[in-house]
């Protein structure tokens, strides 16, 4: 943090999906400073794509972010992607209801 202190810009590569506002974009949500927790950077995707924070799961170079922790805790720079996708809750996967269709 003490290398980029201030705000940041942090990019989240969208997926395809029917649910939402999830078109496979790329988008770029500023954050007050990377002490903000992935929770709390979940809640900003969720006011620009119409996803609840619950369903959506984050992925960056560590593997997946827990809401919890903050974006420094994960190394997380200004500038870098992350990943986000659709948190599925048992049953069924999507991909298997796609192929049965």
């Amino acid at each position: 943090m003490a290398q980029h202190p201030g705000s940041a810009r942090i990019s989240v590569s969208v997926p395809n999906f029917d649910e939402g506002n999830l078109k496979g974009q790329v988008m770029e949500i500023i954050v007050q400073s990377l002490s903000e927790t992935i929770g709390n950077l979940k809640e900003k995707i969720a006011g620009e794509i119409q996803l609840p924070a619950n369903k959506q799961k984050l992925s960056g170079r560590a593997g997946f972010l827990k809401d919890n922790l903050t974006l420094a805790y994960y190394n997380v720079t200004p500038g870098e992607t992350l990943t986000l996708a659709l948190r599925e809750r048992g049953g069924r996967k999507r991909w298997a209801l796609q192929l049965a269709a």
